[in-house]
């Protein structure tokens, strides 16, 4: 139960490290709707740790689960991306490294440092204490996923926008301009970029904010008009 209220205030306290941070970066307005579309990933996370804090017995094994699943959903969709890029066609607008990029570099940074601490902690309880193969399974698959979330993160951090063809790429993703029903631009941060989207399911985000390089916004506006119309800035208010 401990653990489970450490982790109930470590989470409340990234989150609103995050949200400072968002405000800071990108208004309040934006910030809102970027912690509302996490909403619901916050919601599944703690009905996660709730109930593998409240069955002991199957604790264990419900996080081994997870961690070998994420581990391999994140190594497939990093492995598959050069295919889905190919969808997107020929490059139109390299845009780079925008400032989620390079939040998420250093948040990739600092999760190695975790992930290596974690390692260590790991090979003490392994070289001190008499384990099981299965415990010892446990605990490999916990090291392996504190890593992968590392290298993933970091990778993200590495990423750049991209604007081409067919879609745009943003975050090891592709969007095809179909998905975009319109744009527009913060009134209080011009250089925010926001794209009203059709989700691909209900409890996904229907809209998306990206703070660009103020250099590219011009040219950014360029592209992207010709593909999705360019909403008034007061439907922000509606989305």
């Amino acid at each position: 139960m401990a653990w489970f209220l450490s982790y109930i205030l470590s989470v409340g306290l990234s989150l609103l490290v995050g949200y400072g941070l968002l405000v800071k970066a990108m208004g309040q307005s934006a910030a809102r709707r970027q912690m509302s579309h996490a909403l619901p990933w916050i919601v599944l996370g703690f009905a996660i740790a709730f109930t593998s804090a409240f069955t002991a017995v199957w604790k264990q094994s419900v996080w081994s689960f997870i961690h070998l699943a994420y581990i391999i959903s994140v190594s497939l969709w990093l492995l598959i991306w050069p295919v889905r890029k190919r969808k997107a066609g020929s490059l139109q607008l390299n845009v780079g490294r925008t400032w989620h990029n390079r939040m998420l570099f250093w948040i990739g940074i600092a999760e190695f440092a975790i992930a290596a601490m974690i390692t260590w902690i790991a090979w003490l309880t392994l070289t001190e204490v008499a384990n099981s193969s299965i415990e010892v399974a446990q605990l490999s698959l916990k090291v392996a996923f504190w890593w992968v979330l590392a290298a993933f993160i970091f990778a993200l951090g590495l990423n750049k926008l991209e604007l081409r063809d067919n879609g745009l790429c943003f975050l090891y993703n592709f969007i095809p301009w179909q998905r975009m029903k319109s744009y527009t631009w913060d009134t209080n941060y011009p250089n925010i970029l926001v794209i009203q989207i059709h989700p691909r399911f209900v409890f996904l985000p229907a809209s998306m904010n990206i703070r660009v390089p103020e250099q590219h916004r011009d040219a950014i506006d360029r592209v992207v008009q010709t593909y999705i119309p360019c909403s008034p800035p007061d439907s922000l208010a509606l989305s």
